[in-house]
């Protein structure tokens, strides 16, 4: 299982549309019936794609930035911006209201809580309890309202750089994203 950007290139040509932050596992035909049921379980969760190779091995394709497009309508609006000086995001948002924890790299580290305002494939935008430093590499930490089958609690884990921080706000410029099983 490699990141999208460090799997063999000639897994990578298999899904042109794949992204720097999805990722791609190729399984063997030996190790398919033990593998792929832990796969497949985040088939609910964000788009997964597969191509059965020749040889019966089978190579996937998973894109967690695109999960927001898998969640229940009734969850959250989208939001179409409207570009003007003061808007520099050309990302559709998707408002949802989730609770979040934030935990900042930057010396001295702060941690706190809060929940996300919008979100696109490129950032978060989220309440915080203070003002946290621009550029900080920041670590978000959502419960995401969509479970594995055995209802299973799951988080989505945002890694990225603040982009804008405001007293009880801030925003994500996001760098990876990833999903596990909630904390």
């Amino acid at each position: 299982m490699w990141r999208f950007h460090q799997a063999p290139l000639e897994l990578r040509q298999l899904f042109p549309e794949a992204e720097g932050n999805d990722w791609l596992a190729h399984l063997p035909e030996s190790k398919r019936l033990a593998l792929e049921p832990m796969l497949l379980r985040w088939h609910d969760v964000y788009p997964l794609r597969r191509i059965e190779l020749p040889d019966q091995s089978v190579v996937y394709c998973g894109a967690p930035r695109k999960a927001f497009e898998f969640l229940p309508k009734e969850l959250y609006s989208v939001t179409i911006p409207v570009l003007s000086r003061e808007e520099r995001r050309g990302a559709l948002r998707v408002q949802l209201v989730l609770p979040c924890r934030y935990e900042t790299d930057a010396e001295p580290q702060q941690v706190g809580m809060g929940h996300t305002i919008d979100m696109s494939d490129a950032g978060i935008a989220f309440t915080t309890e203070s003002l946290l430093p621009i550029n900080a590499k920041l670590t978000l930490r959502l419960k995401w309202p969509v479970r594995l089958p055995g209802d299973v609690p799951i988080e989505l884990l945002a890694v990225g750089k603040l982009a804008r921080s405001e007293a009880l706000k801030a925003a994500l410029r996001l760098n990876t994203v990833s999903f596990d099983i909630a904390r």
